[in-house]
């Protein structure tokens, strides 16, 4: 396999195991994330494979990072051939007690970041005839998430942008794949104050192994669809949703991810 792939967000939960699936199936990769320190460990980590490992310290936070990130897959003389945007974070709380600094970051990087990637790497893809663009949404994009408004909006629109983006892209035989999760077992909920101090949702969602979850979305990257959702679980929810209305939607997901109550 003489392919490279660039995956944002190589250092989180999601992106380090689909970084794993990737290296043993004989891809080269460029791992992109903020921590030089996270990406020396993950490069260490995998020393044993005899795919080549490149390294890109970035913040998507930063608006020219895209654009950075670009020049030097340039730079190295590289050519991506399936672009991961696993990045990504969320806020949880009020929408009014948090800062809206939070909130812009937020969109910065779930949305922003990522479609400049997309438009970047597309072009070559398209200027080659080929390529493959992996971007990460949510099965919080076919609700709205009443204590993390800002994240289940940002993975409705990377949804809705990913579909657009395949049937506009197919012509240049460059697949676009929208991957879902469930609720997943990694440190987001945490970094998101939405672990189980803070929200009842883990709790009421078992989180699903990373493990089991990176394996099933690297067979569905082989598969020429427009999103997929992954689990049981996942497809479920998404079908009951089509019945429900949105008013009681929010209400149910506030219930789900209701604060937990602190002792006094």
């Amino acid at each position: 396999m003489n392919q490279t792939v660039l995956v944002t967000g190589a250092c989180g939960g999601i992106g380090k195991a689909l970084c794993k699936r990737f290296l043993t199936a004989g891809y080269s990769l460029v791992c992109v994330d903020q921590s030089y320190v996270q990406l020396q460990a993950l490069k260490q980590a995998f020393s044993n494979t005899p795919s080549k490992i490149y390294c890109i310290k970035q913040d998507l936070r930063k608006p020219d990072s895209p654009t950075l990130i670009y020049e030097e897959v340039k730079r190295q003389n590289l050519n991506i051939d399936i672009l991961v945007n696993a990045a990504g974070f969320g806020i949880y709380g009020d929408f009014l007690d948090q800062g809206i600094e939070e909130n812009q970051a937020l969109i910065d990087v779930n949305i922003s970041g990522l479609m400049k990637l997309c438009h970047l790497f597309a072009a070559d893809m398209k200027e080659r005839g080929s390529g493959t663009i992996i971007n990460f949404s949510s099965i919080s994009a076919f609700f709205p998430g009443k204590l993390m408004s800002g994240y289940y909006a940002s993975k409705a629109f990377v949804l809705s942008f990913s579909i657009a983006l395949a049937e506009e892209l197919k012509k240049y035989n460059i697949r676009v794949l929208a991957i879902c999760p469930d609720v997943i077992d990694t440190p987001f909920y945490e970094k998101a104050h939405a672990d189980r101090l803070h929200s009842h949702l883990l709790n009421r969602l078992k989180p699903k192994k990373v493990s089991t979850f990176s394996k099933k979305a690297f067979k569905a990257i082989q598969h020429r669809r427009y999103y997929v959702l992954i689990g049981l679980r996942a497809k479920l929810l998404v079908f009951f949703s089509i019945f429900v209305p949105k008013r009681i939607q929010v209400k149910i997901i506030g219930f789900i991810q209701a604060k937990v109550k602190k002792n006094s």
